[in-house]
């Protein structure tokens, strides 16, 4: 501990923690394939940016895209116009924002503890933050969650400064934040904020500490930084932006499950465990310290916030800042958003991240209790039972025999005729990847080093073994086993069809990395099948369900038009058959691939052919050999 100690005292303890945000998060952000249907819309209505222009509409493929604010756009637009094209729709290119937010997340962790706790206390909660599975994953996705989760920590940061000394710029600075939080997605940042201020001034009866939020410098460049785009994007769009984002895209969250994402109250608490790994070891400690502190029971250690950080102005600050100040503010951070999301019937996992920094705090204050004071035999088992658990999900999950299992189970979804040819394609495709069970090995070696060091009581090697856990999962899973479930990723077989019969659209990267020659499709003609991570891959040059159909073009429109089809549904088997009869009809040749995917999106199996119409007989199309 004497190193760590030595460690946070310096500037390097920001950059230590950035570096472990991206150890758990790059392995996804470059081995993990186009993500369904959040990441690619994002990233495509982006791309769309860049090539268009125009940086105030929000557009997906050939409609507008009026359900989230424009941040993340400007984000992932400015990120690939520095470091890719828009042409080459490099998709690390767009998760670059995400990556960077998720670092930023950790190193203001750091910043907003010193407020809160000790240098060392405030180190572990960024550490925490930082490697826990749910905010390590939402750093390599391209949406908005990890630069959301970036500046709601910045705007509490300044909050939780505040309460320790009256400072103007830090009201600034928090208006600011809140108004990037806003542009990224609407009214989450400002409703966590105000509910955490609302909670405060209800439980304490004291204002006064806000006052530097009054200044009219804040809340003027609040306006100035959101309110022109919202304008803008009203009139361009003739007023449908906030409608179908407030009305039809919020509200339908706020009162019903949209989009199939249902769940019954408490669902956010009993998956916590899972998405908050590997920390979840000290989640109770956490919470036991915030009961007693807060109902004023005797704590078995010296105070986690040293005395010497409370301000004893006339102004009342000490109280604000004392132990139950600190956690007064942490519970009104958490609570209050934990339980909105709670009751909402959509459930998606990442919609309480915003809550996950106090949760971080109370948890490294729990690891700082420990250090000093052994726990209960029962609280220790409790605690051992929150880690472990999901430890063996992961590490089950990961594991060649259950994916077996899984990958059977969805094969027989293709019926008699087709399960055992879809299984054993499945099988083969898994077995040559290589995973094998390192991961599995990796996560359980790693776990038991964990339990076996926190009941033994060896500090170094907990923290160790800690960080062992969230590499070996961000390596493993998401730089291995995830990656390589082919049989569960339509969109790289759709590809791999497409690839086959060289039936990429003209003028796009893919084409050209393909190695491809000869006439190339003008676009690809969608039926029964509208991933969005199709519609990125193919730079957008793809006619969608229900504008795409089996008709064949004119020659001079399109001499080779090519066609994706899921002939899994009757619509995509009735299009194929009307095509091969129209082929057969205009004496051209048509060329078929197939592939099996059982689509994550949907749940449902796939059936994709890749179809292109030669303009005359069926000459080879000339690729390389592999």
């Amino acid at each position: 501990m004497a190193a760590l100690d030595t460690l946070i005292r310096t500037r390097w303890a920001y950059l230590v923690l950035a570096a472990l945000v991206l150890a758990c998060a790059l392995p996804g952000a470059l081995f993990m394939p186009t993500l369904d249907r959040d990441e690619a819309r994002f990233s495509q209505a982006s791309a769309q940016m860049v090539e268009t222009g125009d940086l105030v509409v929000i557009r997906y493929h050939d409609g507008l895209r009026n359900k989230k604010p424009v941040g993340i756009h400007w984000m992932q637009a400015a990120a690939t116009v520095l470091t890719s094209s828009a042409e080459a729709r490099d998709i690390l290119s767009y998760r670059l924002p995400s990556l960077i937010c998720g670092a930023v997340a950790a190193m203001g962790m750091y910043w907003a503890g010193l407020a809160l706790f000790s240098r060392r206390t405030a180190f572990l909660s960024a550490a925490v933050l930082g490697t826990c599975l749910l905010l390590a994953t939402e750093a390599h996705i391209a949406k908005t969650d990890a630069a959301q989760c970036a500046f709601m920590v910045l705007a509490m940061g300044c909050l939780a400064h505040l309460r320790t000394r009256a400072d103007i710029g830090l009201g600034i600075a928090f208006w600011i934040f809140l108004a990037v939080g806003v542009l990224l997605k609407g009214v989450i940042a400002p409703m966590t904020a105000g509910l955490a201020l609302a909670s405060l001034f209800f439980w304490e009866r004291r204002a006064e500490w806000l006052r530097p939020l009054m200044d009219w410098r804040g809340p003027s460049l609040f306006i100035i930084l959101t309110v022109p785009w919202f304008l803008a994007v009203q009139i361009a769009t003739n007023g449908a932006f906030l409608w179908e984002a407030a009305a039809v895209d919020l509200g339908q969250k706020i009162v019903s499950a949209a989009e199939g994402h249902k769940g019954l109250p408490g669902t956010h608490l009993l998956a916590l465990p899972l998405l908050f790994w590997p920390g979840s070891l000290f989640l109770l400690p956490g919470f036991m310290i915030a009961w007693r502190v807060l109902s004023r029971r005797p704590l078995e250690t010296a105070r986690l916030r040293p005395a010497s950080l409370a301000a004893t102005d006339p102004a009342g600050y000490s109280a604000l800042s004392s132990e139950a100040g600190v956690w007064r503010f942490l519970v009104c951070w958490a609570l209050p958003t934990w339980l909105v999301f709670e009751l909402a019937p959509t459930k998606l996992v990442h919609y309480t991240l915003p809550a996950y920094p106090a949760l971080a705090f109370m948890a490294a204050a729990g690891l700082e209790r420990w250090l000093t004071a052994p726990l209960a035999r029962k609280e220790s088992l409790i605690a051992i039972a929150l880690f472990a658990v999901p430890a063996a999900l992961l590490a089950a999950a990961a594991s060649p025999p259950v994916l077996a299992l899984v990958r059977a189970d969805a094969a027989e979804a293709f019926g008699p005729g087709l399960s055992e040819r879809v299984a054993y394609i499945w099988s083969r495709d898994y077995g040559a990847s290589g995973a094998w069970m390192w991961t599995t090995i990796g996560l359980f070696i790693v776990s038991a080093w964990t339990c076996w060091a926190f009941l033994s009581r060896r500090a170094a090697h907990v923290l160790a073994a800690l960080l062992a856990c969230a590499l070996a999962a961000g390596i493993g899973l998401k730089g291995v086993v995830l990656p390589n479930q082919s049989w569960m990723l339509a969109t790289n077989a759709s590809v791999d069809a497409l690839g086959e019969v060289c039936a990429f659209p003209e003028g796009t990267a893919i084409l050209e990395a393909s190695g491809c020659s000869g006439p190339a499709p003008k676009v690809i003609r969608a039926i029964a099948y509208a991933e969005p991570s199709l519609v990125f891959e193919v730079g957008g040059r793809i006619i969608l369900p229900p504008d795409s159909t089996a008709d064949i073009p004119d020659v001079g429109d399109d001499p080779r038009p090519a066609w994706l089809i899921n002939v899994g549904e009757a619509e995509g088997r009735e299009a194929l058959r009307g095509l091969a009869q129209s082929a057969s009809a205009a004496d051209r040749c048509l060329r078929l691939a197939r592939r099996f995917a059982f689509n994550y999106s949907n749940g449902d199996p796939s059936i994709l052919v890749a179809a292109v119409l030669e303009p005359a007989g069926c000459p080879q199309p000339v690729r390389p050999a592999n």
